[in-house]
């Protein structure tokens, strides 16, 4: 039987939030000065030193708060120790709501997998899960703190899969800590899954996305089909005609290859064999040079002189929704690293959302779509609602069948941008953070292109 080891703290009790970050807003909350390096170092000293100076053994969870609790504000504010059991109760009261969440997907999960625990914890955590009703969730419980070994180091986890009689090829790593529980499964060559934001990044492109374990489930499910794919490039590039007037904007070279086999690899190399293209009336020689550079994908080309960036996305993306339940859209001239690309695909659908948008906070566009990113990761407000200007769109875009079967006519936005500002009104819209990423408008942009793809290779 396979088997899932999760991560405790962070994990199990918060959406992919630590302790020190939860403790600090709850302390801040109470009225608590709390000059970060100063509670940093409160916080650690008690976090480190805790079973050191009580004997933990068979403490519940609310005990164990109220000591950790106890030894912080004796470094941070000793004069508001009547802050004990306030603090703690907050704390508390957030880790069981959490439980609440995730009982039932644990309970569900162990009826077809064996679970287990590998955590950096004080060494309690036994009669901790006890004292809430979750010990018996779990066939083992590897803990730093009884065996003396710390995440990442191997060991730890290999005492987890002895324990659940599992291999590395049939377990799972959950956990929401990069250097610890991702790196740690990573080198064990185990398969393991991010918990938190999915604005943050991941270890490796290989790392599934959730932003909270009840979410598991969908990432654990058989993989769905293939991704597809579509790419609109039926515009006129009136901005590189200068440069190159004889080329139509897809066949513009960038290190000795069309801009458009640029994005086409790009989405091959995240797993994509099935695209969509739409090419203008003058797209002959650009369908042409991809057929003989990719002649094992599958492809659909379409023609139109739209009218519009939004009606050339809405007729790609009704194209796509006949025979796809979910697919990306990318825009022609958006260049993004192949690694980049499969993790956004990835994480757009792993999210759950009907819509995600690639983002970066790398910005060199004359009018850029602006986009506001929630703690959770999906994006709060578009365009001109947009407030702290940090990120902007990026070409690379990714709907649910039943998101573009959705999409108002044709005549209802006379720009994509328009469609995109109204998309976070209609339901959830997850933000994929890229790093860098780059798009070819102007002659000056070449230069600049081909420089970057020179970093990831052709």
């Amino acid at each position: 039987m396979p088997c899932i080891l999760f991560d405790y703290g962070g994990t199990l009790d918060s959406d992919g939030t630590t302790w020190l970050e939860r403790f600090l807003r709850i302390y801040e909350g109470l009225g608590v000065p709390c000059p970060r390096e100063r509670f940093d170092r409160a916080f650690y000293d008690s976090d480190d030193n805790l079973p050191s100076r009580f004997d933990l053994k068979g403490l519940s969870l609310e005990k164990t708060l109220k000591l950790q609790v106890r030894c912080v504000l004796e470094k941070l504010a000793p004069q508001r120790m009547d802050l004990v059991e306030p603090a703690a109760g907050r704390f508390l009261e957030g880790c069981r709501s959490s439980f609440k969440k995730v009982r039932p997907v644990l309970e569900r999960l162990s009826a077809t997998h064996r679970l287990g625990i590998v955590s950096n914890f004080y060494g309690n955590l036994d009669s901790l899960l006890a004292s809430e009703g979750l010990r018996g969730l779990f066939g083992s419980i590897a803990e730093s703190g009884v065996l003396g070994v710390t995440k990442p180091d191997p060991a730890i986890f290999r005492k987890a899969l002895a324990d659940l009689d599992c291999s590395v090829e049939d377990a799972v790593m959950v956990g929401d800590s990069v250097p610890r529980d991702m790196k740690g499964a990573e080198g064990l060559g185990m398969r393991h899954v991010l918990v938190g934001p999915l604005s943050r990044p991941a270890c490796c492109p290989q790392a599934r996305r959730i932003a909270s374990v009840t979410d598991l489930e969908t990432v654990l499910a058989p993989r769905r089909a293939p991704l597809r794919a579509g790419i609109i490039a039926a515009g006129d590039g009136l901005r590189l005609k200068g440069s190159h007037p004889s080329l139509i904007k897809p066949l513009v070279p960038v290190a000795g290859r069309p801009l458009c086999h640029w994005v086409v690899d790009s989405l091959r190399q995240a797993g994509v064999e099935d695209f969509t293209v739409l090419f203008n009336s003058r797209g002959r020689r650009a369908q042409e040079s991809l057929l003989a550079a990719f002649p094992s994908l599958r492809w659909t080309f379409l023609e139109a002189d739209t009218a519009s960036s939004w009606e050339s996305f809405r007729l790609v993306a009704r194209s796509l929704a006949e025979g796809a339940e979910d697919f990306v859209i990318s825009t022609v001239d958006a260049i993004m690293p192949p690694s980049e690309t499969r993790r956004f695909v990835e994480a757009a659908r792993a999210s759950g959302a009907p819509a995600a948008l690639a983002l970066t906070d790398f910005v060199d566009d004359e009018k850029p779509l602006w986009a506001d990113l929630g703690p959770d990761g999906t994006i709060t407000a578009l365009g001109a609602a947009a407030r702290t200007r940090r990120y902007a769109t990026s070409g690379l875009y990714y709907l649910t069948s039943a998101a573009a079967r959705a999409m108002p006519p044709a005549g209802a936005h006379s720009k994509l941008r328009d469609y995109l500002g109204a998309l976070p009104a209609a339901g959830p819209v997850a933000g994929v953070v890229l790093a860098k990423t780059l798009d070819v408008d102007r002659p000056e942009d070449i230069q600049q292109a081909e420089e970057f793809v020179a970093a990831f290779g052709s």
